[in-house]
C-alpha cells in the first residue's frame, strides 16, 4: 500500500496573503463606489415657487451627501429636515453620479397684500412665501384681518369661519380652472373678482355656484357689473347680472 499523503498545513504566510488580498479587494470596491457614486450633478424638478438653491441646500448641509447612494438612502428614509414649504421630496438616480430630486411643494391657495409685498399661504393659513411679485393664478385674499405676517407663521385670522369659506371656494374654483384676480369677504358674502365682473357667492353651496360661473363668465366678457349667486340653488332663485355703466370722464 502506498503511504497516505499528508496535507500540508497552511502556514502564516498563506493567511497573511489571503488577508492582504481581501483587504485590497475591499479597498478597491470601496474606492470604486466612492468614485463612481460621487455626486457630480443634482437635478431639481417639480418646484414652482421654491428656489432651486433652497432645495440644494437641504442636500449640501450634510457633507456625506457627496455620495449618491448615501443621498438616496437619506431622502428615501426621511432622515432629513423637511422645510415648511415641502410636502415631499422623492429622490432617484439618473446615473451613479447624477441625482434627481422630485419636489412636491405645499399648494398656495392665496395671498395677502401688505407693506408692498405679498404673503402667500397654504390651506392651513401658513405663510410659505413672501414676494413683491404677484404670482399668476394665485388670488389676492382680502378681508381676513391682521397685518403683515412673518414667513412660516400662521395668519392671525379674526374669523376662522371666513377662512373655511375661502378654502371651499378656492377648491371649487380650481376644479373649474377659474382664476379670479382677488377674493373678498364683504357684506357676509364671498365675492370673487374677474376683471370687471364681481361674482357674489354668499357663504354656502359653492360647488353648484362655481359650475354656473364657469358657463356664464364667457358671456359677460367686456361687461362690468355684479353677478348675483348668493341666493342661488339648483331649485331656488334664478341668477341675475346687475350691469354697471362705465363712468364717463
Amino acid at each position: 500500500m502506498e503511504p497516505k499523503k499528508r496535507r500540508r498545513k497552511k502556514g502564516f504566510g498563506y493567511y497573511l496573503y489571503a488577508f492582504v488580498s481581501l483587504t485590497l479587494l475591499i479597498a478597491i470596491l470601496v474606492l470604486s463606489v466612492l468614485l463612481l457614486f460621487h455626486v457630480q450633478e443634482i437635478q431639481v424638478t417639480g418646484n414652482s415657487y421654491v428656489e432651486e438653491n433652497q432645495i440644494l441646500s437641504l442636500v449640501w448641509e450634510d457633507p456625506n451627501t457627496s455620495n449618491a447612494l448615501y443621498t438616496l438612502w437619506k431622502f428615501k428614509s426621511g432622515s432629513y429636515h423637511k422645510p415648511e414649504y415641502v410636502e415631499a421630496i422623492d429622490v432617484s438616480l439618473k446615473a451613479p453620479w447624477k441625482v434627481q430630486l422630485q419636489v412636491t411643494e405645499k399648494k398656495l391657495i392665496g395671498c395677502m397684500a401688505a407693506e408692498g409685498e405679498y404673503s402667500y399661504f397654504d390651506k392651513e393659513g401658513m405663510v410659505l412665501l413672501k414676494s413683491e411679485e404677484l404670482l399668476e393664478e394665485i388670488p389676492v385674499i382680502e378681508g381676513l384681518g391682521g397685518n403683515a405676517v412673518e414667513l412660516y407663521e400662521k395668519i392671525p385670522m379674526e374669523n376662522e369661519k371666513v377662512f373655511s369659506y375661502i378654502l371651499q371656494l378656492t377648491e371649487e374654483l380650481e376644479k373649474q380652472e377659474l382664476a379670479p384676480d382677488r377674493i373678498l369677504w364683504e357684506e357676509e358674502s364671498m365675492n370673487a373678482y374677474f376683471e370687471n365682473v364681481c361674482v357674489q357667492f354668499g357663504k354656502s353651496g359653492f360647488e353648484e355656484k362655481v359650475l354656473q360661473v364657469s358657463a356664464i363668465l364667457p358671456k359677460l366678457e367686456g361687461k362690468k357689473g355684479v353677478l348675483h349667486l348668493e341666493h342661488y340653488s339648483q331649485t331656488g332663485e334664478s341668477i341675475s347680472f346687475e350691469e354697471k355703466e362705465e363712468k364717463k370722464k
